[in-house]
């Protein structure tokens, strides 16, 4: 089986490519990069595992020809665009790829808890384009729609060291479904691996969660645990999300990453979700505390 991951460099990406790698099927891999000094050396020795220079932003550069199977992801956008026009055109340019391959069977897109409302949940409407786009795109669609990323903490290391960390969910006793990207990897993979089987419909749909939600004060007692100290939680409230998020990304950047933070906060579209996610739920079992522990170790984000 050959299966093509477009791009390959995001975390999920290449947690996906090494779950390919590793399975005793021994699917080869293509996996599309814009900057080609970025594929890990690991990867490159192996001889199932070819890294194609491309952008999803040009579709001339993507060629799925021969390929079984596409993983794609929409790739965060952190500069002031229209989001939705730029998930749109990169949609696009992958279900052309895809069309014209003819041998793609199946095409498992990477997306978000929330992707089925058009407006109320800031960043995640790109994935909400992503699906519209894509619902179509090969015999076999599947959508992985993930929760909260536990590695989104990992912006937690820069203040670590100084014994503290802020959180934006809140309050501090509000749970929410999180994730390891380890194990959105081999879901990807084992829905790849899949191509041929057939699905209940398709678009085939589910939610993927971790082995439970978890709290501010969850978080909190992870990193305690990782690190063996008291660390302090430094919480920000809803009417400061924009400031906060703010003092990262441009303004208009800011406005998404504020909007989806409020989308599952109380009052939210995905605190209430009134359009729940038809059929089922799967569940990893990494814990948020070992996500962390990994973090550490690398020494760097996501």
């Amino acid at each position: 089986m050959h299966i093509t991951v477009v791009p390959a460099s995001p975390k999920t990406g290449q947690a996906t490519i090494r779950s390919l790698l590793a399975d005793p099927f021994n699917p080869t891999v293509r996996a599309y990069y814009r900057d080609l000094s970025k594929v890990p050396s690991e990867l490159k020795s192996n001889p199932r595992f070819e890294a194609v220079k491309g952008d999803v932003e040009d579709a001339g550069s993507l060629d799925f020809s021969g390929s079984d199977a596409v993983l794609n992801i929409t790739p965060p956008l952190y500069e002031e665009k229209d989001i939705i026009a730029h998930a749109r055109l990169v949609s696009e340019n992958v279900k052309a790829a895809v069309k014209k391959a003819e041998s793609v069977k199946r095409l498992v897109l990477l997306s978000s808890v929330g992707a089925q409302y058009a407006h109320g949940t800031g960043e995640i409407l790109t994935n909400h384009e992503a699906e519209v786009v894509l619902k179509d795109a090969a015999p076999e669609v599947v959508f992985v729609r993930c929760a909260y990323f536990m590695e989104n903490w990992a912006t937690a290391l820069e203040t670590l060291p100084q014994g503290f960390f802020f959180t934006t969910l809140t309050p501090l006793d509000h749970a929410l479904p999180m994730i390891a990207v380890q194990d959105i990897g081999s879901t990807c993979a084992a829905e790849l691996l899949a191509t041929g089987t057939a699905l209940p419909s398709s678009p085939h749909i589910f939610e993927l969660h971790g082995p439970r939600a978890y709290t501010s004060a969850d978080v909190q007692k992870a990193f305690e645990e990782m690190l063996g100290k008291s660390i302090e939680m430094r919480s920000v409230e809803k009417s400061g999300l924009h400031d906060f998020y703010a003092a990262v990304f441009p303004p208009g950047v800011a406005a998404h990453f504020a909007e989806m933070n409020k989308s599952y906060l109380e009052g939210g579209i995905l605190y209430e979700d009134p359009q729940p996610t038809p059929g089922e739920k799967r569940y990893g079992n990494t814990e948020l505390v070992d996500v962390f522990r990994q973090m550490l170790g690398a020494g760097e984000s996501p």
